[in-house]
């Protein structure tokens, strides 16, 4: 991006815009804006854009799956602040190539993942390009209850994930794998849920709607670019910083054969692989246990404490030997 890296340029933008405006609540630096008043109701919307070969390769994506997962990105955004989706808009940028069977399929699957969580396809644009280019904007509305932003975490709030991490890296290590050598992933069915977890990762809609229900959550954001940089995000905007420990970390059962298989390093995929859209919060001190048997007697859901907020900055690893080393920001970068 113009020798500049992904948070450089919102840096600039940001500060090249308009800061405030009457019923804006929350512009850019976090996973949605929010607008509205109380009277009138608070939306929230947010927007991503996929492009083939960078964020995802038909070689190996099938189209209903990619069309889910076109959607499910940005669902995400939504579960990450506690709201519910509502409508969504939908621009494409089509090569001529693309043979109409295969956008067929992948409007199946945009449809059927709408149809779920009950959104509604409102518009949006198409347009012919040599790259097949994907952009979603997803307009969702406050739930019942509090709208969580990345900005409230305090030093003693712990810090917790939603469910396994490096499940979609290492997903993708192994498409990527399988594409070098010219064989079928097929073959590798004992990693199919790794598979499965970078073809088709779902949002964490009700949990989120939960979770800003507890009154036990001060910040919250989904995992997209990785557990390093997205908590980075979080301590940045709420001026703190975190330990996370390595030992605490959760994995799928397969997912330490892959990482051999693979000859790549664990904590890599964990910290640094991202599109896991796991949801990644911060716990008010002595809320904790409250919290985890509150959601696994409603949803039947376990959480996972991984680390702690602290006073400073950045991002701190506490690894297994007990050494410790920064790793702020050393996720996914666009």
């Amino acid at each position: 991006m113009a020798g500049m890296s992904e948070r450089a340029l919102i840096r600039l933008i940001k500060e090249s815009s308009v800061s405030a405006a009457p019923e804006l609540i929350q512009g850019i630096g976090d996973d949605c804006a929010v607008f509205g008043t109380t009277d009138a109701g608070q939306w929230l919307i947010t927007t991503d854009t996929l492009v083939d070969q960078v964020h995802f390769d038909r070689h190996w994506h099938p189209p209903e799956l990619l069309g889910r997962k076109s959607i499910a990105v940005n669902l995400s955004d939504i579960a990450a602040m506690g709201g519910v989706p509502r409508f969504v808009l939908l621009s494409l940028c089509l090569p001529s190539s693309l043979a109409p069977e295969w956008l067929q399929r992948w409007l199946s699957g945009v449809s059927a993942i709408l149809a779920e969580q009950g959104c509604v396809l409102i518009g949006g644009d198409t347009v012919r390009g040599r790259d097949l280019v994907i952009s979603v904007t997803v307009i969702g509305q406050k739930g019942e209850g509090q709208i969580l932003y990345r900005t409230g975490a305090r030093p003693g709030d712990m810090v917790y994930v939603s469910g396994p991490l490096g499940s979609a890296a290492a997903g993708l290590a192994l498409f990527q794998r399988a594409k070098q050598e010219g064989t079928d992933p097929g073959q590798w069915p004992q990693w199919q849920d790794l598979l499965d977890a970078h073809l088709n990762p779902t949002p964490q809609i009700e949990l989120g709607q939960q979770l800003g229900l507890s009154g036990c959550v001060s910040a919250m954001q989904d995992i997209s670019d990785g557990l390093a940089t997205d908590l980075a995000h979080i301590c940045h905007e709420s001026g703190t910083g975190s330990v996370l420990y390595a030992a605490r970390l959760p994995v799928l059962p397969s997912f330490d054969s892959a990482a051999l298989f693979l000859a790549q390093e664990k904590l890599d995929l964990l910290l640094k692989g991202g599109e896991d859209y796991q949801l990644l919060f911060t716990v008010r001190p002595g809320r904790e246990k409250e919290l985890e048997t509150s959601l696994m007697n409603s949803l039947r859901h376990q959480i996972y404490p991984v680390g702690i907020i602290t006073e400073g900055q950045g991002v701190i690893l506490e690894k297994n030997d007990g050494s410790r080393c920064d790793i702020t920001f050393q996720g996914y970068e666009h």
